[in-house]
């Protein structure tokens, strides 16, 4: 009678999808490069002899190389999926173990994400929002914590700055329009202050009294002579 863990039964493809999946983190052994699929395989696997003989030849040198590789390719992914925008520490560390071959924190010197993020922000490597002050001490309360990278590649601080000339241009432009606008309204309020001074308005006075004066011109009078009469010499 089957027990269900036969070839091609239901239960063994349920086995081997769960194996082929996403395994509890805390259940890999980064060293063995093994993956238990609970706590008491895994229990099992770190008393066994060959990962104890494993063990036993870890150096800090290799630690430091599992921790360099672990930000290296946390910082990549960061990198290249979201640029420098901001996301939430806890989902993008969830992208980032979708990887079955990455490189597990319990591998490295780092105990917990919320030191490896203060660890990635004090180097400056990313930028932590929602905090005023970080201790090195102290788990930080992730929740929605957010974070983003920040690039200090050459040709990104390049492109910034060609960045920051051309606003700087435009806001110069913009300034010299403000200037001379402002200089041809100066000019041309004292235009007619000017011309105001020069014709001013004398107020009217109505009880004044305008006289005007008046020529007649008068035609001359003809006079009329009497012609008197010629004397006779001969009378």
């Amino acid at each position: 009678m089957s027990n269900g863990g036969d070839f091609g039964t239901a239960k063994y493809l349920s086995k081997k999808m769960k194996a082929k999946g996403l395994q509890k983190l805390k259940f890999y052994c980064q060293i063995c490069l093994k993956q238990c699929r609970d706590e008491n395989g895994f229990k099992q696997h770190i008393k066994s002899p060959s990962h104890l003989a494993k063990i036993s030849k870890i150096t800090k040198d290799d630690i430091d190389s599992f921790s360099i590789k672990f930000e290296k390719d946390f910082l990549r992914l960061l990198r290249l999926s979201h640029g420098e925008k901001k996301i939430e520490a806890n989902k993008f560390y969830n992208e980032f173990i979708q990887d079955k071959d990455h490189t597990h924190m319990n591998a490295t010197r780092f105990t917990s994400l919320s030191k490896f993020i203060q660890h990635l922000s004090k180097t400056g490597k990313v930028k932590i929002y929602g905090l005023d002050s970080i201790s090195g001490n102290k788990d930080i309360d992730m929740g929605t914590l957010m974070i983003s990278y920040i690039d200090t590649s050459s040709e990104n601080l390049l492109h910034k700055q060609r960045i920051q000339e051309l606003e700087s241009s435009e806001k110069s432009e913009q300034e010299v329009r403000r200037i001379l606008l402002e200089k041809q309204i100066s000019q041309g309020q004292t235009a007619v202050e000017d011309t105001v001074e020069e014709t001013p308005s004398s107020p009217l006075n109505i009880d004044e009294k305008i006289s005007i004066p008046l020529k007649l011109t008068q035609k001359k009078s003809l006079k009329v002579q009497k012609k008197r009469p010629k004397k006779n010499i001969f009378n």
